[in-house]
């Protein structure tokens, strides 16, 4: 059985991303049960979605103080985690093997799959997924030992036989084995699933040119950048270009920063119909990602904006040159926002409609290989490799999946 876990988010947080991870599972190990443990709220939008009928839905309690703060080290949030994760393996038949998927996870959380791998009495894997948090294992630690033993950086150095780690870029694995090659050894690459299922084309390239930001208005994907080009262009060219940011801000940002935005940009996160409606809208995604960040960590906008087929206007991090060298001509990769500014000036003086369109399908394309379907057999083979009981678990083998995709 497979047991999937998301610790750290609520409501439309992460719902694209765990919801293409298990599809990926599902399709990868069909005659397998997979069970999704996640908060109501964030399970309401997409427990009932018929691509991932079969997969069993279980509603699991988190304090808010934790939510989306998965560096935090604490003994309760251990112990609810431990709990939760008991459990959930205790609802398994007796014997049957279990891996422990954990799509999103705290430091505490690793800490507590491997508690219950040690004392449930059957084999049990623990596949870690690696987003942005990885981040904090390259930064400040806590001075307290007892702390410092249960956070990241301690987790990824862990040589325990059930964990794995899994990261979903190549480049991530390639800066890791840089950083902390013991633990690159013991990750596995999963390019990211996306989920095109309410993607619709793009509209065709006329004015008013909309350009977007994907994700949540933060320091990290450039919201800076983004503004301040917001001003220049429209007190430039006016009512032919708009601004969007498909996502909401931090509950500390101005509202008045935002006078350039075609639309109020609401706090916190918004509803699921909301951010499609604004990525439908696109011409062009707007990502002028830092790489103090985005070198640990995959970036939600470039996958959105690979799962919608939108073109891409951002910075030359390792992640979008490795999507633009793999997928070719998908829009404009610049060495800086200044450089991502003349790009889009470029595009006002002389829109090109059949560029845009072969982009678009340039993107469509790209999008094809990161399906679930197309990823299953990449995650059979990465999964049983690394606990070959998996193997037993359906008759089918990798060559069937592929055949398949």
């Amino acid at each position: 059985m497979i047991l999937i876990f998301e610790f750290t988010s609520d409501g439309t947080g992460h719902v694209p991303g765990n919801r293409g991870i298990t599809r990926t599972i599902a399709d990868a190990f069909p005659d397998s049960t997979i069970r999704f443990y996640g908060m109501p709220a964030h399970l309401e939008g997409w427990r009932n979605d018929p691509e991932v009928a079969g997969v069993e839905f279980y509603e699991i309690s988190l304090s808010p103080h934790y939510r989306w703060r998965p560096h935090i080290v604490s003994a309760r949030r251990f112990s609810r985690e431990f709990a939760t994760l008991w459990q959930a393996v205790r609802r398994v038949p007796r014997g049957e093997p279990v891996l422990l998927v954990l799509a999103s996870a705290s430091c505490t959380a690793i800490q507590a799959a491997l508690l219950v791998a040690r004392f449930a009495g059957r084999q049990i894997g623990v596949q870690v997924v690696l987003h942005g948090s990885l981040n904090d294992a390259f930064g400040w630690r806590p001075r307290n030992p007892l702390r410092r033993w249960f956070d990241l950086r301690a987790m990824l150095e862990r040589n325990h036989p059930a964990l794995r780690f899994v990261v979903m870029e190549e480049c991530i694995r390639r800066e890791m084995a840089h950083l902390l090659p013991q633990a690159a050894a013991r990750t596995n690459v999963l390019p990211h699933p996306l989920d095109s299922t309410e993607a619709i084309p793009p509209p065709p390239l006329c004015l008013p040119i909309r350009v977007g930001l994907v994700g949540m208005a933060t320091a990290a994907k450039g919201i800076d950048a983004f503004l301040e080009t917001a001003r220049l262009f429209r007190a430039r060219y006016g009512d032919a270009i708009e601004f969007h940011i498909v996502g909401g801000r931090p509950e500390s940002t101005d509202a008045s920063r935002f006078a350039h935005i075609a639309h109020p940009v609401d706090i916190g996160h918004i509803s699921r119909a909301a951010f499609c409606a604004r990525l439908a809208l696109l011409h062009y995604v707007f990502l002028p990602l830092d790489a103090g960040y985005y070198t640990l960590s995959p970036s939600g906008g470039l996958i959105d904006a690979l799962a919608w087929a939108r073109p891409i206007i951002t910075t030359r991090l390792a992640l979008a040159a490795d999507m633009f060298h793999e997928g070719g001509d998908i829009g404009h990769l610049c060495d800086d926002p200044a450089a991502m500014q003349a790009a889009l000036h470029a595009i006002m003086s002389a829109p090109d409609a059949a560029r845009h369109l072969a982009q678009h399908e340039a993107l469509a394309r790209l999008r094809s290989k990161r399906e679930p379907h197309a990823l299953a057999a990449q995650y059979r083979h990465i999964s049983v490799a690394a606990y070959p009981w998996l193997n037993g678990r359906t008759g089918l083998d990798e060559g069937a999946l592929l055949r398949k995709a």
